[in-house]
């Protein structure tokens, strides 16, 4: 039951992050920083619209959606090696990548 929850769930990310892209290229970049993500709204990107520019300025939005990430993951695990806990960690650490992750649209939006 868990895996068939795991695939549902999956998918809807995936389908959002393909919707977002079609209006938001530069957001649907950023959520869809991890590879896999990527190459799968890339896929249906181009099986749904067949617009290369977009796909062009998605894939652009994506590399620059890595900083954000990397925010996150180098605060958390540093907080992680300070010793604090979990969700105190998490929590700090996505603070800082919304902050990022607001920046990131402050320059990349049109």
């Amino acid at each position: 039951m868990l895996f068939v929850v795991k695939i549902i769930v999956s998918a809807l990310i995936i389908a959002v992050v393909s919707e977002i892209s079609k209006h938001l290229a530069h957001l649907g970049g950023l959520i869809a920083a991890m590879p896999l993500t990527t190459l799968l709204t890339l896929f249906w990107l181009n099986y749904e619209t067949g617009d290369q520019e977009l796909l062009a300025e998605f894939t652009v939005s994506v590399f620059w959606g890595i900083f954000p990430t990397l925010i996150f993951f180098i605060s958390v695990i540093y907080l992680f090696k300070r010793g604090w806990t979990f969700y105190p960690a998490i929590g700090a650490s996505l603070v800082l990548f919304s902050l990022a992750a607001i920046i990131h649209q402050k320059f990349l939006a049109p």
